[in-house]
């Protein structure tokens, strides 16, 4: 357990990893926050927070990570981006959707920085996923009957039905394995078709 804003308590985590593990070969960051909030309501407090989170923690575990790769000349990086940013957005979601965009950039960058060192780097873009944080959400929205909130967002989904976590998690484990090895760089939607309808 470690707070990605903490470099140095990260490097303890990530060294004593590969101390125990002889190697360090998958990388998945997925730590995350949302603050719904009008964007001219945005402290400075909570706007950091979030590019601290979404985006330094990514950059801090990758640049520590990445060293014991480039010495296995293997590596998989995974980056949990959304489709909020990149592709769609919801009022009160400009800081998030900044932070999230951001990581499409970045997983760019590395994948082509490192790919000749056996390494890759890809984006999963998730829409609506039944989390803890979206539990959280659908509490604080609509606080009388949080669940009937799921399910509307869920009945706006073309699949009808929110994601679980282990929709993200089987893609993720097929880009961390050596069968990917030909797909780096690349931005991954996984939203039960929530950004098709047109309107």
């Amino acid at each position: 357990v470690v707070d990605v804003r903490d470099k140095e308590g990260l490097k303890k985590a990530i060294d004593n990893t590969a101390e125990k593990y002889k190697k360090i070969d998958i990388l998945v960051n997925n730590a995350g926050i949302l603050r719904p909030e009008k964007f001219t309501e945005v402290s400075d407090e909570s706007r950091d927070l979030q590019i601290d989170v979404n985006i330094n923690g990514v950059w801090n575990a990758t640049q520590l990570v990445l060293p014991y790769m480039i010495e296995k000349e293997y590596g998989r990086i995974i980056n949990l981006s959304s489709v909020t940013g990149e592709y769609v957005c919801d009022p009160g979601s400009v800081c998030y959707a900044m932070t999230k965009a951001a990581l499409v950039g970045f997983t760019k960058g590395i994948a082509v920085e490192y790919a000749e060192r056996g390494i890759t780097s890809n984006a999963l873009c998730p829409g609506w996923v039944k989390t803890p944080a979206v539990e959280k959400f659908a509490k604080d929205e609509r606080p009388e009957d949080p669940d009937a909130l799921l399910t509307e967002l869920a009945e706006g989904l073309p699949v009808k039905r929110l994601g679980v976590p282990k929709d993200i998690g089987v893609l993720a484990a097929f880009l961390a394995g050596e069968d990917a090895g030909f797909i780096t760089g690349a931005t991954i939607v996984i939203d039960g078709g929530s950004i098709l309808p047109e309107s």
